[in-house]
């Protein structure tokens, strides 16, 4: 028995290294289905993080998924003399989040966060998120964490292919993205207008492992001795409708820290959205302005 147990034991780190090693050279070739490298996340990942190294002693960092690097713009911030930089991407979740930063906010320094929640983002696996990071991000050991953190076998793998092979390629440190709408992590979306439309009624259902990391992501951002709020972008009005339960998701946001909820009665779903969930370039305007006299800069200012 003993020896069977000692057999097992010395397999186990065996397996593991075989599975990386072939993962890794085979990860390329299409041959594993579960490997899944996407060198454009369409989002400007890949620039904005290498932005960030460069990045210094900002006023504010905003953080969290496409309606935060869809909504807030530096470049209407710095009318008022705030200097911004936009850390958002697709689909991030707190998991996401959380290796940006604990990786990059040392570097940006900034002496506010406005971390980006949202029903639908809180709810999600992150999955998609978790591929666009694993694939345009400088691997790390947060990111590591994160692909274990995930709990999916299609992330674990490309992780095994991705952070060697970013690792190790040339390539990886040379890419160029298109940045036509890009500034300091924004990118502006092409002027659409929403049309509303009737939507089911859905609760919101956050997940535990996205609460647990947005724990962390709290913590962290309390350890590096910088405040944060956390704040909930507008939705259209059919969409904020939809929720059963938005009250109670709000409310469980504030166990986090402080967390605020704008809305501009101003916004019109058919002006100022280019759908249910994203304002366009006009929307982004009255709310940019908005936010930053009635929430960003009394905050600075009372630092």
């Amino acid at each position: 028995m003993k020896h069977l147990v000692r057999n097992i034991i010395l397999f186990i780190p065996l397996a593991i290294l075989f599975v990386t090693l072939a993962t890794f050279l085979l990860g390329g070739t299409g041959l594993l289905r579960n490997v899944t490298y996407i060198a454009d996340s369409g989002d400007n990942l890949y620039t904005k993080t290498r932005e960030a190294d460069t990045v210094q002693n900002v006023d504010v960092l905003f953080i969290g998924s496409s309606h935060s690097y869809r909504t807030f713009d530096p470049r209407i911030f710095a009318r008022h003399g705030v200097k911004a930089f936009n850390l958002g991407s697709s689909n991030q979740t707190p998991l996401q989040s959380e290796v940006l930063l604990r990786t990059l906010l040392p570097k940006v320094n900034p002496r506010l966060v406005v971390f980006e929640v949202h029903p639908d983002i809180i709810a999600y696996d992150g999955i998609e998120a978790a591929i666009y990071q694993l694939c345009n991000v400088k691997p790390s050991l947060p990111m590591a964490l994160m692909a274990l953190r995930s709990r999916n076998w299609r992330v674990v793998m490309t992780a095994l292919y991705a952070i060697p092979r970013n690792l190790l390629s040339s390539e990886f440190n040379h890419r160029s993205e298109n940045t036509v709408g890009y500034a300091a992590g924004f990118l502006e979306h092409e002027l659409e207008y929403y049309s509303p439309q009737p939507l089911d009624t859905v609760a919101i259902q956050p997940l535990p492992r996205q609460l647990d990391a947005l724990r962390r992501c709290t913590s962290w951002i309390q350890a590096c001795g910088i405040p944060y709020i956390l704040l909930e972008v507008p939705d259209t009005k059919n969409l904020l409708d939809s929720y059963s339960n938005l009250p109670e998701f709000q409310s469980l946001m504030r166990g986090y820290g402080k967390f605020c909820f704008k809305p501009l009665d101003s916004l019109d779903d058919s002006l100022h959205f280019y759908n249910q969930d994203h304002l366009n370039q006009h929307g982004v305007e009255l709310y940019d302005e908005y936010i930053c006299d009635s929430l960003i800069l009394p905050l600075l200012n009372s630092l």
